[in-house]
C-alpha cells in the first residue's frame, strides 16, 4: 500500500510541473546597467539608477527604458521559446509536462536578459540646418 502512494505521488509530482518549470521558473533575472545617474524603469516602474536586477516574468515582453536629463533610450524584449520543455518528450512524451511549462509560462525566456544602455537625446535636425 505505502509504495503504491509513493508512486502515486511521485507521479503526481512528475505531472504537475514541466522541465522548464522545475529548472527554470516562471521568472527570470533581468540586468541594465547604464550611466550611474540614470534612472531605470522597467514597464513604466521605476527599478533603480545605474544598474537594477529583477526578476521579470518569462511569458510576456516587457519595456525597459533608461532615462537622465530629458534624454532617454528605450528597448522592448521578447518572449521566445526556452528549449529546456522540450525535455518533457522523455519524460511523458509531452503529453502534460509541455501544456503545463506552457500554462506556468515557463516555456519562455525573456530575451534579452542583459542590458547596457545609454541614454541618448535627440537633436532637432531642423536647427541643425539653418545658419
Amino acid at each position: 500500500m505505502q509504495n503504491t502512494l509513493k508512486l502515486i505521488a511521485i507521479s503526481a509530482l512528475t505531472l504537475l510541473y514541466g522541465c522548464a518549470s522545475i529548472f527554470n521558473g516562471s521568472e527570470q533575472q533581468v540586468s541594465i546597467k547604464t550611466h550611474p545617474d540614470a534612472e531605470i524603469y522597467i514597464d513604466d516602474r521605476f527599478a533603480g539608477n545605474g544598474y537594477s536586477q529583477k526578476m521579470l516574468r518569462r511569458d510576456t515582453s516587457h519595456t525597459i527604458r533608461v532615462s537622465k536629463s530629458g534624454c532617454e533610450q528605450t528597448y522592448i524584449t521578447q518572449a521566445r521559446f526556452n528549449k529546456t520543455s522540450l525535455l518533457g518528450l522523455f519524460v511523458d512524451a509531452g503529453l502534460i509536462s509541455i501544456p503545463v511549462d506552457f500554462v506556468t509560462g515557463a516555456a519562455w525566456d525573456v530575451y534579452p536578459d542583459r542590458f547596457v544602455m545609454q541614454p541618448d537625446c535627440m537633436t532637432d535636425q531642423a536647427s541643425k540646418t539653418q545658419p
